[in-house]
C-alpha cells in the first residue's frame, strides 16, 4: 500500500511538472506578445506626437502682425491645405480641432506683405504588418470557465456512469504498483542523481544571485542543506562513505556556505552554514571521545567566525557560533572530563573566552562609528559567565583554584577595560569590563574565605554602600550595594546548608541572622527616609522589602534555634511563641513609625506561625492521641480564639471609616476560620470518632466515618455561624456557611465516584452526612435572603445545580446496585439488563416531575425556574440522550424473561422516553431564548433525524443479533456478510428516498445528502463487502445496490438551480 501511495505521488508529481512547462510555455509566449504589442503602442504614440507638432506649426506662421503704416489696409489669412491623413493612424481629431481653431483666430484686419509658402504635404507612414497575434486559451481568457466545466461534468450526465474512472484509477494504481516492485534502482545511484540535481541547482541559485537575490539565497541554503543531508545520508544510513571522508565533505560545504555569505552578505546563508559547521562532529561523531579533535576543529570554526566579525558585524552568527562552542564544552564537560584532561581543556577554553572576547572587540569597533547597539551584551556578560561555570569544573579540585581563577578574570578584564578606556567609540565596552572585573574580583573573596564570613562582610558592606549612595543620590552606587546584600544573603544560606546537626548546634546561626536582620533594617529605614527626594514610589517599595526581609531574617533565626534544641510540643509551642514575640516588635514599629507596612507583616507572620501549626500538627486522622488535649487542640483553639477576637476589635474600630482597620480584619477573620474548620474539627472529630466506633484500626469503614463524621461537624457549626453574623450584625462572618456548600459539592463528588467507578454502596453514616448537607444549604438558602445577604444570580444558579444534580445523578447507580442485589436471587432467569433500565426510567421520572415544577414555578426550582428551563432539564435530558445512546451501541435489548420484540423491550422504550424528554424539555425553553446560535437551530431538525436514522439502524442491527444469531459485537457484525448486504440494501434505499424526495421538490441541499449517503454505500462494497470472497450476500449486495442506483439515476437526478423570480414592476412607471 505504502509503494501504491509513493507511486500515485510520484505520478502526481510528474504530471504536475509536465503542467508546469507546458503553462511556463504558455506564459513566455504571452509575455513576448505583451512585449510586442508595448513596442508597438510606443511607435503608434510617437508618431501621434510628430503629427500634433506638424500640425501646430503651419497654424502658428499663418498669423500675420499688423503694420501700423496702413491700419485700414486688410488682407485675408492664407489658410495651408489641410494634411492628408497618414494611412496607418489617422490624426487624432484633438489636433484637427486645434488647426481650425487658429486658423478662426488669426486677425482679418492684417495686411500681409508676402504670402507665406505652403508646407509640403507629409508623407503617408507606411503601415507595419502587425504580428499574428495567438489565440488566447479559454481557460485564461475566461479563468471561470474550467470550474464550470469541471462543475457541470462532476454535477450533470449519469453518474453511476462516472463511477468507471475510480475502477479505471484502481487498475492503473495497481499497475504502478506492479512496476514499482519489478523496476528498481540502486541507493548510490539514486543519492548521486540527487546529488547532481542539487549541484545544477547550486550552479542556477548562484547564476541568478544578482538579478532574483530573493530566490537566489533561499535556493543556495537548500542546495547546501540538500548536499549535507545527502552527505550525512550515505555516511550514518546506507554507509556508503567512511567517517573521515563524510566529516571532510561536510567541513567543507561548511566553508563554502560561509563563503558564499560574506561575498553576498548574506547573513543568514553564514547561519545556516555555522550552524552545519558545528552540528558536523555531532553528525559523524563514532563515539571515540577524541576531545582534542573536537575541539581544535571547533577553534577552527571560531578562528572562522572571528575572521568574518573582523569584515561584518552579523551579531547573530556571533551569538550562534557562542551557543554552540559552550553547549557542545559544557555538554561534554558533564558527560567525558576527566582531570587527565585538564591541560588540554584549560588551553582550549583560553582560547575560546579570548575568542570571544576578540568577537566582541571587533564587533564593537564595527558597530560603534553607527552609534547603534555597538556592545554585545549576550558575548560581553555571557562569554565570562559560561567560561566561569566551566572553569569551575576544572578547578574544583584545586585548593583555592576558583578564587585564583576569578582573580585572574577580574585582572584580564580591568586590564581591557584600561586599554579600551581612552580609545574613541569603546567607552560602554570598557565600562562593561570594568565592571566584570570588579565583579569577579569580589567574587575571589567567598572563593577564598567561609560562607558566613563572607555574608558578614558582605552585609556589612552592601549597607553601608547603599547608606553613602543614598546620602550622595549615586544611583549605581546603592544598586551595587543591593547586589552585594543580595548575595550576602545567598552566601549566608550557602553557608548553612553544608553544616550538619552537631555544626549547628554550635555555630550560634542566631547571631547570624540578627546581623542580617539589623542590616536589612537598616537599609529599609534608609530607603523609607530618603523616599521623599529619590523615586518615592520605588523607594518606599524597597523599604518594605528590606522591612520583610529584616523580620524573615529575625524570624529564621530563632526559629531555627528552637528547632535545633528543642522537639515534640514544646517545639511546637515555642514556635508560636516566638513568631507572635516578632509579631508584637512589627506592632511596636508601625505604632511609633506610623508605617502601614509593618501591620501588613504582622499579620502574614501570625498567618506564618498559623501555617506552621497545621504543618506540624497530626493530620492522619488516626492518629491524633485518645485524650483531646494531649494534642494540638488546645493550641489551636486559642489561637483561632485570638484571631477571631483581634478581627472582630478591628471590625468594631473600621465601623468609624478607617478602610485600612478593615482591611486588616478581614485577613485575620479568614485565619480564625481556617483555624477552626482545619486545627479545631479536625482532632475533635478523631476524638468524637473514637467515642462511637471505638478501636479505629478494627474497623474497615473508618476512613468513610471520619470524613462523614466532619461533614456533620461542619453543616452543624455553619448555621451557627450564619445566626451569629446576623446577631453580632457582622456580615462578613457569614462566608464561613461557604464551608457547607463546599462539603456538600466535594462528598457529592465523592459518593458519585465510589457509585460510577468503584460499584461501592456507601455506609447509612455517609448517606447521613449527605443529608446533614442537603438540610444545611436548603437552610442557607432560606436564611441568607432573610438576613438581607443576596446571593448572585451565578452563586443561586450554582448551588441548585449542586443540590439538585448530584442526588439525580446518585440515583441510576444506588438503583442498579439495589435491582442487582434482588435479581441475584433469581440466578440466570431473569436479563440483567433490568438494573440499569428501571433506575434510569426513574431518573427519567424525575426529570418529567422537574418540568411540570418549572410550569408551575414552585419548589424545588424556584427562585430561579429559568435556570432548570434553560439549562439544567436539557442538560439532564442530553444525559439521558447519552446514556441511551451508549446502550444502544453496546447492549442487545434483551428482556429476559420476556421475548426480544423489536420496538417493544426495554432498550428501545427507553430510547423513546429519552426521545420524549428531549422533546419536552426542548418545548419548554422560552420562545426565541434557544441557547444555540442561529445557524445551528436552522440545522436542528436534519441533526435529530441523522439521530434517529442511526437508532433505526442499531435497532436492525439488534433484531439480527436475536433473530439470525449474530453476536452484538463489532467484529461480528464487520464480519457477516448478511448484515453487509442488509445495511448496503437499507442504505441504498434510503438514498434512493432522499434523492427522489429531493428531486420532486428540487432541493439540492438534500439531494446531496443522499449523495452522501450513496457514496459511502459505494466505498463500503468496494472496501468491506468486496472482500467476502464468494456467498450469495455479496452478491445480493451487488446486484441490489446496482438495480438501486440505476433507479436514482433514472428517478432522482440532480435538481435543476432555482428560475430567478420575475422583477416586479415598478410603481409609477411611464
Amino acid at each position: 500500500m505504502f509503494g501504491l501511495i509513493t507511486l500515485f505521488i510520484l505520478g502526481l508529481l510528474i504530471t504536475a511538472f509536465v503542467l508546469v512547462l507546458q503553462y511556463r510555455r504558455k506564459v513566455a509566449d504571452l509575455e513576448l506578445l505583451t512585449a510586442r504589442l508595448r513596442k508597438e503602442v510606443d511607435g503608434i504614440q510617437q508618431r501621434l506626437r510628430t503629427l500634433e507638432g506638424q500640425a501646430e506649426a503651419p497654424a502658428a506662421t499663418s498669423v500675420v502682425a499688423v503694420a501700423p503704416a496702413e491700419p485700414a489696409s486688410v488682407a485675408p489669412v492664407a489658410v495651408p491645405t489641410p494634411l492628408p491623413p497618414p494611412t496607418p493612424a489617422p490624426v487624432p481629431q484633438a489636433a484637427a480641432i486645434k488647426v481650425a481653431e487658429v486658423a478662426q483666430a488669426a486677425p482679418a484686419a492684417a495686411p500681409a506683405p508676402a504670402a507665406p509658402v505652403p508646407p509640403k504635404p507629409a508623407p503617408p507612414i507606411p503601415a507595419r504588418p502587425v504580428p499574428a497575434v495567438p489565440n488566447t486559451p479559454s481557460w485564461i481568457a475566461h479563468p471561470d470557465g474550467l470550474v464550470a466545466k469541471a462543475k457541470n461534468w462532476l454535477f450533470t450526465g449519469n453518474l453511476v456512469a462516472k463511477l468507471g474512472l475510480l475502477i479505471l484509477f484502481l487498475g492503473v494504481s495497481f499497475l504502478l504498483k506492479y512496476v514499482s516492485a519489478q523496476v528498481t534502482l540502486p541507493i548510490e545511484l539514486r543519492l548521486a542523481g540527487i546529488a547532481l540535481a542539487d549541484i545544477a541547482l547550486l550552479a542556477w541559485a548562484w547564476r541568478i544571485r544578482l538579478s532574483r537575490p530573493g530566490i537566489s539565497l533561499p535556493l543556495q541554503g537548500t542546495a547546501l542543506a540538500i548536499l549535507m543531508l545527502v552527505t550525512f545520508g550515505a555516511f550514518r544510513l546506507y554507509e556508503l562513505i567512511p567517517a573521515g571522508l563524510a566529516f571532510a565533505v561536510l567541513f567543507v560545504l561548511t566553508a563554502f556556505t560561509c563563503l558564499l555569505a560574506v561575498l553576498q552578505n548574506a547573513v543568514w546563508l553564514a547561519v545556516f552554514g555555522i550552524v552545519g559547521g558545528f552540528a558536523v562532529p555531532l553528525l559523524v561523531s563514532t563515539g571515540s571521545g577524541n576531545h582534542i579533535g573536537l575541539f581544535s576543529y571547533y577553534a577552527l570554526l571560531n578562528a572562522g567566525v572571528f575572521a568574518i566579525a573582523l569584515k561584518r558585524a552579523w551579531r547573530v552568527l556571533n551569538v550562534l557560533s557562542f551557543g554552540f562552542t559552550f553547549v557542545v564544552a559544557t555538554t561534554w564537560g558533564l558527560l567525558r572530563y576527566t582531570p587527565e584532561h585538564y591541560l588540554s581543556t584549560q588551553l582550549f577554553l583560553i582560547l575560546f573566552v579570548l575568542f570571544y572576547v576578540g568577537i566582541a572587540i571587533a564587533y564593537c569597533a564595527r558597530q560603534a562609528p553607527r552609534l547603534k547597539h555597538y556592545v554585545d551584551g549576550t558575548l560581553v556578560f555571557g562569554t565570562p559567565l559560561a567560561a566561569m561555570g566551566l572553569q569551575y569544573g576544572l578547578v574544583q579540585h584545586f585548593h583555592f583554584g576558583l578564587a585564583f581563577s576569578a582573580l585572574i578574570a577580574g585582572l584580564g578584564y580591568t586590564g581591557l577595560a584600561v586599554a579600551l578606556w581612552r580609545r574613541a567609540g569603546f567607552k560602554l565596552l570598557a565600562e562593561a569590563f570594568l565592571a566584570l572585573g570588579i565583579v569577579f574580583g569580589t567574587l575571589a573573596i567567598p572563593f577564598a574565605l567561609d560562607g558566613r564570613w563572607t555574608s558578614a562582610a558582605w552585609a556589612l558592606e552592601g549597607a553601608g554602600i547603599v547608606w553613602v549612595g543614598l546620602r550622595q543620590r549615586q544611583t549605581l552606587a546603592w544598586a551595587f550595594g543591593l547586589l552585594v546584600q543580595g548575595a550576602a544573603w545567598i552566601a549566608f544560606l550557602i553557608a548553612m546548608q553544608e553544616l550538619d546537626t552537631a555544626a549547628a548546634l554550635h555555630a550560634n546561626i542566631w547571631l547570624g541572622c540578627a546581623l542580617l536582620a539589623a542590616a536589612a533594617l537598616v537599609m529599609a529605614y534608609n530607603f523609607r527616609h530618603h523616599a521623599s527626594h529619590l523615586h518615592p514610589e520605588f523607594m518606599s517599595s524597597l523599604s518594605v522589602l528590606f522591612l520583610t526581609a529584616a523580620a524573615a531574617w529575625l524570624l529564621g533565626g530563632i526559629w531555627s534555634e528552637i528547632l535545633l534544641r528543642t522537639d515534640a510540643t514544646t517545639q511546637l509551642n515555642l514556635l508560636t511563641v516566638s513568631a507572635l514575640a516578632v509579631a508584637a516588635l512589627l506592632a511596636v514599629l508601625a505604632r511609633r513609625e506610623q508605617w502601614h507596612a509593618p501591620r501588613a507583616l504582622l499579620l502574614a507572620v501570625q498567618v506564618l506561625a498559623g501555617m506552621v501549626l497545621l504543618s506540624r500538627a497530626s493530620w492522619a486522622w488516626d492518629q491524633h492521641p485518645a485524650s483531646l488535649f494531649d494534642g494540638s487542640f488546645l493550641s489551636a483553639l486559642l489561637l483561632g480564639a485570638a484571631a477571631f477576637a483581634s478581627a472582630r476589635f478591628l471590625a468594631l474600630r473600621a465601623r468609624g471609616g478607617d478602610e485600612l482597620l478593615a482591611l486588616a480584619a478581614r485577613p485575620l477573620l479568614v485565619w480564625s476560620g481556617l483555624l477552626w474548620f482545619a486545627a479545631i474539627l479536625v482532632p475533635l472529630v478523631s476524638w468524637l470518632l473514637r467515642l462511637i466506633d471505638g478501636d479505629l484500626e478494627l474497623q474497615p469503614h473508618a476512613g468513610e466515618h471520619w470524613l462523614a463524621l466532619y461533614l456533620i461537624a461542619v453543616c452543624v457549626t455553619t448555621p451557627a455561624f450564619a445566626i451569629l453574623a446576623r446577631r453580632l450584625d457582622w456580615p462578613q462572618l457569614r462566608w464561613f456557611t461557604i464551608a457547607t456548600w463546599l462539603g456538600l459539592g466535594l462528598w457529592s463528588a465523592n459518593m458519585l465516584l465510589a457509585l460510577y467507578l468503584r460499584d461501592y454502596l456507601p455506609t447509612g453514616l455517609s448517606w447521613l452526612a449527605l443529608a446533614s448537607a442537603l438540610a444545611a444549604g436548603e437552610y442557607l438558602l432560606l436564611a441568607w435572603p432573610q438576613a438581607g445577604w443576596q446571593l448572585g444570580l451565578r452563586a443561586q444558579r450554582l448551588l441548585h445545580t449542586l443540590r439538585t444534580a448530584a442526588p439525580w445523578l446518585m440515583l441510576w447507580p444506588v438503583g442498579a446496585m439495589h435491582v442487582n442485589a434482588w435479581l441475584a436471587q433469581h440466578e440466570d432467569s431473569v436479563s440483567p439488563a433490568w438494573a440499569r433500565y428501571l433506575p434510569a426510567w426513574a431518573m427519567m421520572l424525575v426529570l418529567a416531575l422537574l418540568i411540570r415544577r418549572c410550569r408551575a414555578g414552585a419548589w424545588p426550582v424556584a427562585p430561579i425556574a429559568e435556570w432548570y428551563q434553560r439549562t439544567l432539564i436539557p442538560l439532564g435530558a442530553l444525559w439521558s440522550l447519552l446514556l441511551i445512546a451508549a446502550w444502544n451501541i453496546f447492549d442487545d435489548g434483551a428482556m429476559a424473561p420476556l421475548p426480544y420484540l423489536p420496538l417493544l423491550n426495554p432498550l428501545d422504550l427507553s430510547t423513546g422516553f429519552a426521545i420524549l424528554l428531549a422533546i419536552a424539555s426542548y418545548r419548554l425553553l422560552p420562545a426565541k431564548q434557544l441557547p444555540l446560535p442561529a445557524l445551528w437551530q436552522a440545522r436542528l431538525p436534519a441533526v435529530a433525524a441523522c439521530c434517529v436514522y442511526v437508532w433505526f439502524n442499531l435497532m436492525l442491527l439488534r433484531t439480527v443479533s436475536h433473530y439470525v444469531g449474530v453476536p452484538y459485537t463489532f467484529d461480528a457484525m464487520l464480519a457477516s456478510q448478511f448484515v453487509q448486504a442488509m445495511l448496503s440494501l437499507v442504505w441504498s434505499i434510503t438514498a434512493l428516498l432522499l434523492m427522489r424526495h429531493a428531486a420532486r421538490h428540487q432541493r439540492r441541499q438534500q439531494w446531496s445528502m443522499g449523495a452522501v449517503l450513496l457514496g459511502l454505500v459505494v466505498l463500503k462494497l468496494f472496501l468491506i463487502d468486496l472482500s467476502n470472497v464468494g456467498g450469495i450476500e455479496r452478491i445480493i449486495s451487488f446486484v441490489g445496490v446496482g438495480l438501486l442506483m440505476v433507479l436514482i439515476g433514472y428517478l432522482a437526478p440532480f435538481p435543476k438551480a432555482a428560475a430567478p423570480a420575475p422583477a416586479e414592476p415598478q410603481q409609477g412607471a411611464a
